[in-house]
């Protein structure tokens, strides 16, 4: 127990455990908070990223936040990635975000859970240039309870 008291083993461990905790690969991370209210159908979240290296792979991921109050076990999300060129590629992704006997999937306590979706893999972004990617809630209802933060991460390969 004598190297606890040792100033220079409490730094390095600190530093350890900081290190450990980083990830270097993460090029682009950014979330936007849901208004109490709902999240009204037309509205749309746009986060943009420039890519300057075209030869990375990269993998992408969908974080939501939900209350334990969301009336759904799914989640429906329209997902549009405009080129720097203009061109727009769609997708509609499925999130499970409760099990079959309603248990919430993530990470948390208390009434919020926290999921990280790995939606896409080794995607390669083609152009250099900045890329719009923008989230609308597809869900059959005109505004949506329960979501409280939709977000973006970019990881390089």
């Amino acid at each position: 127990m004598k190297f606890f008291k040792n100033p220079g083993f409490i730094v390095f461990f600190i530093s350890l455990v900081m290190l450990w905790a980083c990830n270097d690969n993460i090029v682009f991370e950014k979330s936007e908070r849901i208004p109490a209210d709902g999240w009204h159908m037309d509205d749309k979240f746009v986060f943009e990223h420039e890519i300057n290296d075209t030869t990375l792979l990269h993998d992408m991921f969908i974080n939501i936040r939900n209350n334990t109050s969301y009336p759904y076990s799914n989640f429906f999300l329209f997902f549009h990635t405009e080129f720097p060129d203009g061109r727009i590629f769609k997708d509609t992704i499925e999130m499970t975000l409760a099990d079959r006997q309603g248990r919430w999937t993530g990470r948390g306590t208390g009434n919020v859970r926290a999921n990280s979706f790995h939606f896409r893999r080794d995607v390669w972004f083609p152009e250099p240039g900045v890329y719009q990617f923008t989230m609308q809630h597809a869900m059959r209802v005109e505004t949506l309870k329960g979501i409280t933060d939709i977000g973006l991460r970019i990881e390089e390969k």
